[in-house]
């Protein structure tokens, strides 16, 4: 059809704004969202713009659940060390 626009879907899940474009080819869509200071986009093949928008959720989520895996291995308190005591000398002997 001459003059028809690719379709657009937006949305927020997790707080977290997301668009997709309809790609040339049947099929694909593009997709953008950014989750702190870092720009995440791409594409997905799915037939309908709504099956593209539940995969794009599901990459934020997985986004989201690695971002917090490596948060939480950041702020693990390092194990103590543990001191190991001075070995035990002998005194030495006053008559040498």
């Amino acid at each position: 059809m001459v003059g028809q626009t690719p379709a657009q879907h937006s949305g927020i899940h997790r707080s977290i704004h997301y668009t997709i474009i309809e790609g040339e080819t049947a099929g694909t869509w593009r997709y953008s969202f950014s989750i702190g200071d870092r720009n995440y986009s791409g594409t997905v093949r799915a037939v309908l713009g709504l099956l593209a928008a539940r995969r794009v959720r599901m990459k934020i989520d997985r986004v989201l659940r690695q971002n917090a895996s490596i948060d939480h291995q950041g702020r693990q308190r390092p194990e103590k060390e543990v001191e190991t005591p001075a070995p035990l000398v002998p005194p030495a002997d006053p008559k040498d």
